[in-house]
């Protein structure tokens, strides 16, 4: 999340590094297939999506609901019927983004991933070389016919990837891929400078650059944290920030781009950003008591 949240602000202010930083986005897909990965089969796929529903998808229209009234409100922004629409259906992805909610297109393909996850868990128990074949299908059709950046295909076959390593997790499978990875990382890097994939002739191909770079990052944290940071002990700060985790994605973004940013309030870059961070924290604390209250 902080580097979601580091990247969205590099990225206003024009600064290269947001390209490394977006690599939290890779690093949540891969995350949240990881832990499905590891849980048991779904005893009932509505139980699945109804949970999900009150976890994910309320937050997020209650969010999308607010900042439209005030975009209306204030004359801000003139938001269309279609955005309305397919917003409020999480199909974002598909039309033109409204301005400062342009980071939810992630909920629109989180939500492909999640009408998938409970036969994919099937396959992946059941019959894992149709597994295998299903994810190949996915990676190939996306690099050899879609070849657009961000593809839907591409994420979805992170979020898999995710699931194969969370179900058949081991010590030795970690260390392998974490091998691997580092090594495609080391090649491509030498065969692709950051200032190359910032240019619009090698973006089809910087998603799998970061699509590795997720995969080693995740791989390398979760093998080395529990030895920083003893398993056994309650680290409250990062419990807490966890927590809030969600909510800070939904609403960081409009104060950071968009009509309602708040990065451009005094002449200060760093004051600007003590005054987002504090923003978005109270707000997202606030939200997620509402949100919580709303569910019970």
């Amino acid at each position: 999340m902080m580097l979601i949240v580091a990247c969205h602000i590099a990225q206003c202010y024009g600064l290269k590094i947001a390209f490394l930083l977006n690599v939290g986005v890779q690093l949540f897909f891969f995350l949240s297939g990881f832990l499905y990965g590891k849980l048991d089969q779904p005893k009932s796929s509505f139980e699945f999506y109804w949970k999900r529903f009150f976890k994910v998808y309320l937050p997020y229209i209650i969010w999308v609901f607010l900042i439209i009234v005030v975009y209306t409100v204030f004359g801000l922004y003139r938001v269309s019927l279609k955005q309305i629409v397919l917003y409020l259906l999480n199909l974002q992805w598909f039309v033109t983004p409204i301005e400062g909610l342009n980071h939810l297109w992630f909920l629109t393909v989180l939500m492909i991933c999640y009408l998938m996850t409970p036969w994919v868990k099937k396959l992946l128990v059941k019959r894992p070389a149709l597994f295998v074949a299903f994810f190949m299908a996915c990676c190939i059709v996306e690099f050899l016919f879609v070849k657009k950046f961000y593809s839907i295909v591409a994420w979805v076959a992170l979020y898999l990837t995710g699931m194969l390593f969370g179900t058949y997790y081991s010590k030795t499978f970690s260390s392998v891929v974490m091998l691997v990875s580092a090594m495609a990382l080391t090649v491509l890097s030498v065969r692709f400078s950051p200032d190359m994939l910032a240019n619009e002739a090698f973006r089809e191909y910087s998603i799998w650059l970061h699509w590795i770079l997720g995969l080693f990052l995740f791989v390398t944290l979760f093998h080395w944290l529990p030895i920083l940071l003893d398993p056994q002990k309650q680290h409250c700060c990062i419990l807490h920030l966890d927590k809030l985790s969600y909510e800070v994605y939904l609403i960081h973004h409009p104060l950071i781009m968009g009509p309602l940013s708040l990065l451009f309030m005094t002449k200060y870059c760093w004051l600007n950003i003590i005054i987002v961070l504090f923003v978005v924290y109270v707000l997202a604390r606030l939200f997620y008591l509402m949100c919580t209250k709303i569910s019970l």
